[in-house]
């Protein structure tokens, strides 16, 4: 089952937080934000107090008096479950719900997300406030949808306490069954980490040297996306047996340590995402670097969430120059920003923004996170741009449920995503995920992300999923288990093309290396085989490949292929000792191909694939742009919207080959056009 978003228009929102403010502001601020585009608030996030201010006492007026103004004026709401902030009467009669370090310190009360996952004491109180809740609100007319919680894993996403101990034990024995299979599966052979007893097992503690056994940290990671899916199936469940069919169930974010496909798939409606691009220009991200991506890079996140809900929500929306009192000190976004990070935003499939927030709150951690308003509460530039965004966004309403257009779609899997978090000899994945994305980027090819589901997903990805991508490209599956690898080759026999990168297929599902030659069940997909390999060092210089009269970078980590029978050797290393030997081979399958790299794709690697496979420009027929304007399609009943970002504070120059119209002026428009800075120029065929 699809979990995507149902909007029968493009819908803005804003957060808003009724407990900061004194009530007389309440239906004035309401009112503003109608007058400017705003028609749904999301609320009630960090309230628990305001719902249960001591154990078992609930006093549901402040609620019922904001609620019933926002029915009065016809404002929607997304109402959240409080679950993220537990109130200090919980943490401090109930240390056992409290999150711990690893060294078994615990969290406490006085920022966000101090709890735990496992804790029966705090499940126990999560179901009673909910249910609460649910029965006093569920059927509130101005309530459209619910939150779950909010940015699960956001602030710490690893778990220490006592009841995390136990549940992983719980969970590795439902997983391993006995613990002779547990130590073989996890190699406990090596330094005597052999099990005898199941209260032996605990989540990863500190130890002698930075070191630790890297089967069971995958499995930790398992561990925790499983207990956080569980939560939210138990808050999504309680809430269902309250609310009507009609409204939506969703949560906010996607982090680290969760596979949020799943979750999705058994949780929530749909997926939205929180989405503040001014962190590329975070101090420290040092955006000044030669060819920096800056803003343009969120595409990733929004192609991640994409990935999981085709039409999708952002909930939280950057709005204004962000920064905790502790950390995170950002610019304002320059005039325009706002306007473009919402169009880019939409052109990646969301259908509704919500942003962050109304009013810069006056007081706590984030006194510098500004919102649309500042402290002052006066009308301002940013107020300007959104009633602008306001009245784009109704003109284009129907663009609505529309998708996304894309014909190269990147592969990924969390299993690879958190090995290679821990495993210091795959630096080549994060350089290769990034050096694909920009490439497609500068290159003008739209991307998506296929996740393959983990063994056991409710969800599947079937070869029809595949061959809506002309190519799919896997860039180091290093865990690559033989149902994914015969996927992959019936994909490629039915006509699609599959590029594979270095160190593939060496490992199992657990993150160990069995005594079979590399690159295991790609050998016989990709029709080579691994005879040499080495990590490259500054000492060796910057190595390369020579393909078909191009010389393409082969950073990081470098195999020396040997093409098997039916396989042919395209391109060849040139430095090094394997000076001459194969870099890169392809091999028909069926009626596609698959390419075998054996080194590390960079940008510039990767834009020459592209070129070779003909893929760049996929819309240059229509449109001739430089590097630095993103274009985007959405499609929907056979009628395509293109969109042209700027993400430059300079006017940028393209060439429209055909007349097109302007989707936002209703002019016709051909030849040259020029994008002003941070402008968006949206367009349609001419009929």
């Amino acid at each position: 089952m699809e979990k995507t978003m149902h909007l029968d228009h493009l819908a803005l929102g804003v957060c808003y937080y009724p407990e900061h403010w004194d009530e007389h502001l309440w239906q004035e601020d309401l009112r503003r934000m109608k007058e400017n585009g705003i028609e749904c608030v999301r609320v009630g996030e960090f309230a628990w107090s305001k719902i249960e201010p001591t154990e078992g006492h609930f006093d549901f007026s402040f609620f019922d008096r904001f609620l019933d103004l926002c029915s009065r004026e016809e404002m929607n709401v997304i109402f959240c479950t409080p679950t993220c902030t537990p109130p200090a009467w919980l943490t401090e009669k109930y240390p056992e719900t409290l999150n711990a370090r690893p060294d078994g310190v615990l969290y406490r009360h006085g920022l966000r997300q101090h709890h735990n996952y496992t804790s029966e004491t705090y499940l126990s109180f999560c179901d009673r406030i909910i249910t609460q809740m649910a029965m006093h609100y569920g059927r509130h007319p101005a309530i459209v949808g619910w939150q779950l919680d909010n940015e699960c894993n956001c602030e710490v996403n690893v778990y220490y306490s006592e009841s995390d101990h136990k549940a992983f034990r719980t969970f590795m024995k439902e997983q391993f069954g006995t613990l002779e299979n547990l130590n073989d599966k996890m190699g406990t052979v090596f330094w005597n980490q052999t099990y005898t007893s199941w209260d032996e097992i605990y989540l990863p503690r500190p130890v002698t040297s930075p070191g630790f056994n890297p089967h069971m940290k995958l499995m930790e990671k398992r561990f925790i996306s499983a207990i956080i899916t569980r939560y939210l199936e138990r808050q999504s469940a309680i809430l269902r047996r309250y609310i009507p069919d009609n409204v939506f169930i969703t949560t906010n974010g996607i982090f680290g340590h969760l596979d949020s496909h799943e979750m999705t798939q058994r949780a929530l409606s749909f997926m939205t995402y929180d989405n503040y691009p001014n962190f590329a220009f975070d101090e420290g991200n040092h955006p000044n670097e030669p060819g920096a991506m800056n803003d343009r890079r969120f595409g990733w996140s929004l192609t991640r969430t994409r990935s999981i809900s085709p039409n999708f929500g952002i909930m939280e929306q950057q709005s204004g120059p962000g920064g905790w009192v502790s950390r995170m000190r950002q610019p304002a976004p320059k005039p325009g920003q706002m306007r473009l990070w919402t169009w880019q935003a939409i052109a990646h499939g969301a259908d509704f923004v919500s942003y962050f927030r109304w009013r810069t709150a006056p007081v706590g951690t984030e006194i510098y996170w500004h919102g649309l308003l500042n402290y002052d509460n006066e009308p301002n530039r940013r107020l300007r741009e959104l009633k602008k965004i306001a009245a784009e966004t109704e003109k284009m309403a129907a663009l609505a449920g529309s998708r996304y257009q894309a014909r190269i779609a990147m592969v990924k899997d969390y299993s690879n995503e958190w090995d290679s978090e821990q495993d210091n000899w795959r630096r080549q994945d994060s350089i290769s995920d990034y050096g694909w994305y920009e490439a497609g980027q500068v290159c003008h090819t739209p991307m998506d992300f296929v996740y393959l589901p983990e063994e056991g997903s409710e969800r599947t990805v079937t070869v029809e999923d595949l061959l809506r991508y002309d190519v799919l490209v896997y860039p180091h599956p290093t865990i690559l288990t033989k149902p994914r690898a015969d996927l992959l080759r019936r994909y490629a026999e039915r006509g699609g093309t599959l590029i594979l990168g270095v160190r593939t297929g060496y490992k199992d599902e657990y993150g160990r290396c069995p005594m079979r030659p590399m690159p295991g069940y790609a050998m016989e997909l990709a029709g080579v085989k691994v005879e040499d390999f080495t990590l490259l060092c500054e000492a060796d210089g910057p190595e390369t490949v020579m393909w078909g009269g191009e010389r393409l970078p082969a950073p990081e980590f470098n195999e020396v292929l040997l093409p098997l029978p039916g396989t042919k050797a395209v391109g060849f290393f040139c430095g090094n000792y394997y000076d001459g030997r194969p870099a890169l081979t392809e091999r028909q399958v069926g009626k596609g191909k698959v390419y075998y790299y054996g080194a590390a794709f960079n940008r510039e690697t990767a834009v020459q694939f592209l070129k070779k496979l003909h893929m760049d420009e996929t819309y240059g027929d229509w449109v001739e742009a430089p590097w630095d304007v993103e274009v985007a399609v959405r499609e929907k009943d056979g009628k395509k919207t293109f969109f042209l970002l700027n993400y430059k504070a300079a006017p940028r120059r393209v060439m429209l080959a055909k007349e097109m119209v302007n989707s936002l002026t209703g002019e016709t428009c051909q030849g040259p056009v020029e994008l002003p800075a941070y402008g968006v120029l949206i367009l349609h065929e001419n009929a």
